[in-house]
């Protein structure tokens, strides 16, 4: 059958935004995020910058995206339940006494910290809302919480760093020489149709970039684009890898692209254990000469899994999708069965008891060791050989 498009406003379920149900399986969650996570090395910059507002805006956030957007979705089902090693999502506010902590605005502007910040702060910005044209500074943690929002076009300023715990309307750009992570983050309908999530690009004629980006934990909800690798020009050098897993789409048309052009441009990509749930066309492939990586992804509802340029596929289910294979993978095979989604239409993708999905991936499988909610992957019962499941959620013991 045919996915539906959605490019208008937000998807709402009794009243909320579907993406808010997302967030609140974290409801069920214990555990604090983990700190002192690593972000890669890199040496160059580029250009290509997003477009900055007149004034770098920086505003408080407001009502849609605030904390109270969170408290809507499911509150119990008979479905399987994460475990209690959980991170909390949305993401809870850091102590911002440490030194390492900048907090805006309590403590400072957002052009200050950014201009005082070293490799390793986090600078956290809480329930305020950036404008286009911010740039994160190298190998710093640029992190939401209390509903803190993105509004604009947003990049890094090169090397390294993560983004994390944002409500998202605009688009994440890595774009210069360095090793990026966006994740746990929720991404919204509201921006640019032709603009997607997140973006890896190396598009710029002048300026050599070799991209590293790692797409992890973030939901998606009722944008036209999800996450996209693109490469561009005859010169120089323009490189992209990216890895996108564990993520939720619901109500996406094109959760993902990957468009290589010019005759140096070069994209790797690996996409793993994500969940895509009412779509045009989940994986789009264009042009790209290496082989991509697809494994442990499920799709449901939707009109073309996976097209385009050579991949594999691995451990992957498709449950009704129209063409799972508009082109037949270099190795593998779609498999199919009743995901049992707890609640997909209001935006809880966790797998119910009866699914098709649970363990069907066998012990010894390199498979991510944390699942969208942070729970361990795999989970398996006391004695028992773990086995993983398909998707971005992972059922408990």
């Amino acid at each position: 059958m045919s996915a539906r498009r959605r490019t208008g406003a937000p998807r709402h379920v009794r009243g909320v935004p579907v993406v808010a149900a997302l967030a609140t399986l974290a409801a069920l969650a214990c555990n604090e995020l983990k700190k002192g996570e690593s972000v890669g090395a890199g040496v160059e910059p580029g250009a290509d910058a997003a477009a900055a507002d007149e004034d770098g805006s920086i505003g408080p956030v407001d009502d849609a995206s605030g904390p109270g957007a969170f408290e809507a979705g499911p509150k119990g089902d008979a479905g399987v339940g994460p475990s209690a090693a959980c991170r909390p999502i949305p993401l809870d506010c850091l102590d911002p006494a440490p030194a390492n902590v900048i907090e805006v605005p309590s403590e400072s502007t957002l052009q200050d910290a950014f201009a005082n910040a070293k490799a390793s702060d986090v600078v956290q910005v809480r329930g305020r809302a950036l404008g286009a044209g911010w740039q994160v500074p190298a190998y710093v943690t640029l992190r939401g919480c209390e509903g803190a929002s993105i509004t604009g076009n947003i990049g890094f300023a090169g090397s390294g760093g993560n983004i994390e715990g944002f409500v998202v309307s605009g688009t994440i750009v890595a774009n210069r020489t360095g090793s990026y992570v966006v994740r746990y983050n929720r991404f919204t309908g509201g921006g640019s149709p032709n603009e997607a999530g997140v973006s890896g690009r190396s598009i710029d004629a002048l300026v050599a970039a070799t991209v590293e980006l790692t797409v992890d934990s973030n939901a998606f909800d009722n944008r036209e684009r999800g996450v996209e690798a693109r490469t561009n020009y005859d010169t120089l050098t323009h490189a992209v890898t990216i890895t996108v897993r564990n993520n939720a789409f619901v109500h996406v048309a094109r959760p993902f692209v990957a468009a290589e052009s010019g005759l140096v441009g070069v994209i790797n990509a690996r996409i793993e254990h994500n969940t895509f749930y009412d779509f045009d066309t989940a994986i789009s492939l264009q042009g790209v000469d290496r082989k991509s990586t697809t494994s442990g992804n499920l799709f449901v509802r939707g009109a073309k899994g996976i097209e385009g340029s050579a991949y594999d596929v691995a451990y992957s289910f498709a449950w009704q999708v129209t063409t799972p294979a508009a082109t037949p993978p270099v190795s593998g095979t779609f498999a199919s069965g009743d995901p049992a989604l707890v609640d997909a239409d209001a935006g809880d993708l966790r797998l119910g008891a009866t699914s098709a999905v649970v363990d069907a991936i066998p012990n010894g499988a390199v498979v991510p060791g944390e699942d969208y909610l942070g729970c361990p992957r795999p989970a398996g019962g006391v004695g028992a050989a773990p086995k993983s499941d398909v998707g971005a959620f992972e059922s408990q013991p």
